[in-house]
């Protein structure tokens, strides 16, 4: 694990590569690899590079990175882990390469060099990286399958730059800080903006499963080279073909999958939170090895939150030594505006608090590799909102999409909008439905369209397309209209898959959108600000692609979400952590918002402070009546204020 950046000159006047720059941005990342850094650059090829080190595998001085060959003719970058390495490697010493160390970004440098670009597909594992094939004068940036890693970029004045961090592209004079209108849009609905974009004008979030290309023209291009609903099944359909047969395989893979993230020269843990996922990983970790560390977090004032007690349970039955964490109000507060330092564009996720809190307690403890349970509610129905999803499209929508008139859909949200004007969010969907939308958008929403209209000033108008994000989704629609990113992948679903089933869609969006640029990015950013790389074992190639071909009535049957893995669990777990209610990882916002000692004071402060910065976009006396309609008992917009909080205490421009 680390933390890469640099930047390619793409233009026909040559420069000098500034290091000074370079060690700049190295600085900024410094958290993603304290172990030491390295700069590496190239007049001749008009590129430098910077990588900073989280010692994971080979902690001698060979792991180092970039990593080149022994001709110098392909350099790597990685930020991540490649869990068959040792595979890769066998085979490729058979070819007659011969290997400095024991690292797993070697087998990148050799990967590369035989078979080229296609040498992706033989990876598995997470990573963002940048390889540079000198002897060809061409550069790749990669962001994983699913996208665990992020790599960020920019295209001005001629140079690309990118980096692990956005904050590693500001060291950059050439890279401007301002706001990106679409960005921010698109941001208050979905609670982070969706890729390609960011909050920030210029700066783009390379989307999972996808490179960019520099060609020895100095060309940019794009290209998707890995597409969960293109690919071949690599599962049959006896590999489905009854639940007996789907537990055998969910077990076996998750076994897999959790054995290869235990490899590791320093020591690692997992986060126990007591549900079913975190669970059934640390009950795999126990059957592989001797001494695990497990780690809870909760909250002095959430009660309602906390799980600590069947953490406990679990930790008791297999063994652990276990750790937990209690944290209170103020320091939640206290380390709020470092969040969003560590977040560089807002992840509107009470979540990143409680994750920064655990993963410190973790690194405190001397472990510096964990293991978590992200993607399993996605992939296997876990959450009680898709149930509602699905009931609803079930019982009214999917019929009465095909039997009621267009006029009387459009008639009937007409009168509702005069009844329940104040129902915004609600009567988002019955516009949705009386206009032939997606009736699911996202597992979290903060702000419908409607809603927006009220909060955000539009500049719409003056806001051109941007190229770089028609390059890499062609034919995006980039009206201001989120349905326009539910629809841009649900379109790709349907070219590849025209017979999936509104599960599988929901699941696809998920792992196009708020999976890999929201979920897995508060990990990253909470884990890696601590010094900490966290592995998710059910984003596992085997069992993504396993999981998502996998027939829907497995996954939700008789009103039981998650059924298919619950019963996979049976013999495994305690039957009351299995059935218990479902508990969410969250924070206690509804409590600090309405009598907060720290928070529910500096909401109020911190619009007074930021309305004229804001005031160009946002309105921001429309938040003021929100921020007191939320505090009568009746009312509750948590989400909506915590989306806007981490929104305005974010700089938009360079000199704030």
């Amino acid at each position: 694990m680390c933390g890469l950046a640099g930047y390619i000159n793409l233009s026909k006047n040559t420069f000098r590569i500034d290091e000074q720059l370079l060690s700049a941005m190295q600085q900024s990342l410094e958290h993603r690899g304290p172990d030491g850094y390295r700069i590496w650059s190239s007049e001749h090829h008009q590129v430098g590079v910077i990588h900073r080190r989280l010692s994971i595998l080979d902690l001698s001085d060979a792991g180092f990175q970039p990593m080149f060959d022994a001709e110098k003719t392909v350099g790597v970058l990685c930020n991540g882990e490649i869990y068959n390495y040792k595979t890769l490697r066998k085979e490729l010493e058979d070819l007659g390469y011969i290997f400095s160390s024991h690292s797993d970004t070697e087998v990148i440098v050799y990967g590369f060099k035989h078979w080229g670009i296609d040498y992706l597909h033989k990876l598995h594992g997470m990573f963002a990286m940048v390889i540079l094939d000198l002897k060809n004068d061409e550069f790749y940036l990669v962001r994983d399958r699913v996208g665990k890693k992020p790599l960020y970029f920019s295209l001005q004045d001629g140079i690309l730059s990118f980096a692990s961090e956005i904050k590693a592209l500001w060291q950059l004079p050439w890279n401007k800080k301002s706001l990106n209108q679409r960005g921010l849009y698109h941001y208050l609905t979905f609670l982070v903006t969706p890729a390609p974009m960011t909050l920030y004008q210029n700066i783009y979030k390379l989307p999972n499963g996808f490179y960019a290309k520099i060609n020895n023209k100095k060309e940019l291009s794009f290209k998707e080279w890995y597409n969960l609903a293109a690919i071949k099944n690599p599962y049959t359909a006896q590999d489905y073909k009854n639940e007996a047969t789907c537990i055998k395989n969910i077990r076996s893979i998750l076994h897999d999958a959790v054995e290869k993230r235990l490899m590791a020269d320093v020591p690692f843990g997992a986060f126990l939170s007591g549900g079913i996922d975190s669970s059934l990983i640390v009950a795999y970790m126990s059957q592989l090895t001797s001494h695990v560390k497990t780690f809870n977090v909760s909250f002095e004032d959430g009660p309602e939150f906390s799980e600590t007690l069947w953490a406990r349970k679990v930790a008791r039955k297999f063994g652990t030594d276990h750790h937990e964490i209690i944290i209170s109000e103020k320091e939640a507060f206290d380390f709020f505006e470092k969040m969003v330092y560590f977040q560089d564009e807002p992840l509107a996720d009470c979540v990143c608090i409680p994750l920064y809190y655990v993963s410190k307690l973790l690194k405190d403890e001397g472990v510096t590799v964990a293991l978590v349970g992200e993607g399993s509610d996605e992939l296997f129905c876990g959450y009680t909102s898709y149930a509602n999803y699905l009931n609803v499209y079930h019982r009214y929508w999917k019929y009465s999409q095909q039997f009621i008139p267009a006029f009387a859909k459009k008639s009937l949200y007409g009168l509702a909008s005069k009844i329940f004007p104040e129902k915004l969010n609600r009567l988002d969907i019955l516009r949705n439905w009386a206009k032939n939308r997606p009736l699911f958008w996202s597992g979290a929403t903060a702000f419908s369209e409607k809603w927006k209209k009220t909060i955000f000033n539009s500049h719409a108008d003056s806001t051109p397309n941007d190229p770089i994000i028609e390059m890499i989704y062609q034919g995006f629609n980039q009206s201001f209209d989120s349905s326009h990113v539910v629809e841009y992948h649900l379109n790709q679903l349907k070219k590849h898959q025209p017979n999936a089933d509104f599960l599988q869609s929901m699941i696809y969006l998920e792992l196009k959108q708020r999976l890999p640029e929201l979920l897995l990015m508060r990990v990253d950013k909470m884990t890696m600000a601590t010094s900490v790389e966290g592995r998710v074992p059910f984003l596992d190639r085997a069992m993504v692609e396993y999981a998502f071909n996998m027939p829907s009535h497995y996954k939700y049957k008789n009103g039981e979400t998650k059924y298919i893995l619950k019963k996979a669990a049976e013999g495994i777990l305690p039957h009351d952590v299995i059935y218990r209610k479902k508990v969410g990882f969250a924070a206690p916002t509804t409590r600090w918002f309405k009598k907060g000692i720290f928070f529910k004071p500096y909401f109020r402060d911190m619009l007074a402070a930021k309305r004229t910065e804001w005031n160009e976009f946002i309105d921001v006396s429309a938040l003021e009546k929100l921020f007191d309609k939320n505090l009568d008992t009746k009312h509750e917009y948590a989400l909506q204020l915590w989306t806007m909080q981490n929104l305005m205490a974010t700089s938009i421009h360079d000199a704030l």
